[in-house]
């Protein structure tokens, strides 16, 4: 593929992106896609063989620069609650701010039936980043990491596929967080 052609399909893809989350996977159309990246409808099919494929290409997109910021969250100073907080919130931020609400659980389900290696992948990479985090916290001892991470990418999954607020999901969150690491405290009784 030339640089162009991949620059044209990294455009398209960038642009179907926002059209997902406004009007979820079935009322997404190729026309929408096409007026959102500005090209022709047959533009879009020069890259792309059918909308799920489109989709398959967002969610790729989406889940490599998710897992990127949720490593930079990580990564920056603080307490072990705040990391992981931080790192969990990066998947919370996007799902209350880019897909509304009623479509979140739509858009959930189509990506576990058209991409699930991708999906797959990404839980997986999400799930290992959070069990580094726990495993760095010498003070934590009552699980292996990665059974604590497994829990904790699946709770907060399912935070972020509940109707709530932003500020409501948040709050739940950092409940999550403050009794995750208390139970997994060496000092506790």
């Amino acid at each position: 593929m030339s640089d162009r052609a991949a620059a044209a399909k990294a455009a398209i893809t960038a642009a179907a992106g926002p059209v997902f989350a406004r009007y979820g996977y079935r009322r997404t159309t190729m026309d929408l896609i096409a007026q959102a990246a500005k090209v022709s409808r047959p533009a879009v099919y020069q890259h792309f063989p059918n909308k799920a494929a489109v989709f398959a290409a967002v969610a790729e997109h989406m889940t490599g620069h998710l897992h990127a910021a949720a490593e930079a969250a990580a990564a920056a100073d603080g307490t072990t609650a705040e990391r992981l907080y931080r790192a969990l919130a990066v998947k919370l931020d996007f799902a209350a701010e880019a897909i509304s609400a009623d479509l979140r659980g739509e858009l959930v389900q189509e990506a576990a039936q058209i991409a699930p290696e991708t999906v797959a992948a990404a839980e997986a990479r999400y799930a290992a980043l959070v069990a580094s985090v726990l495993a760095s916290d010498p003070g934590l001892d009552r699980l292996p990491a990665s059974d604590a991470a497994a829990v904790l990418v699946d709770a907060m999954l399912g935070i972020a596929r509940s109707a709530a607020g932003a500020e409501q999901m948040h709050e739940r969150l950092r409940l999550l967080v403050d009794l995750t690491l208390n139970g997994l405290r060496k000092d506790r009784p």
